[in-house]
């Protein structure tokens, strides 16, 4: 999968969103929420009240860099 593809797939598990937060991109990873943190560490992101919400390209590109160093 290439980023473009895994874009337009997060961006259809949040409806269309162009931001995810790390529930949500738990619930598709299929992992723990306790990894989120680590794993969008460094990242931009816009913070309400409750949670934090990354820009889904962003995530994107870092999934695709943890994929080719894992």
């Amino acid at each position: 999968m290439d980023k473009k593809a895994l874009t337009k797939s997060m961006e259809e598990a949040v409806k269309g969103a162009a931001f995810i937060n790390q529930s949500q991109l738990a619930k598709y990873l299929r992992r723990s929420r306790t990894v989120m943190p680590e794993m969008l560490s460094g990242l931009d992101f816009l913070e309400t009240k409750r949670e934090k919400r990354y820009f889904i390209p962003d995530v994107a590109q870092r999934l695709m860099e943890q994929k080719k160093m894992g």
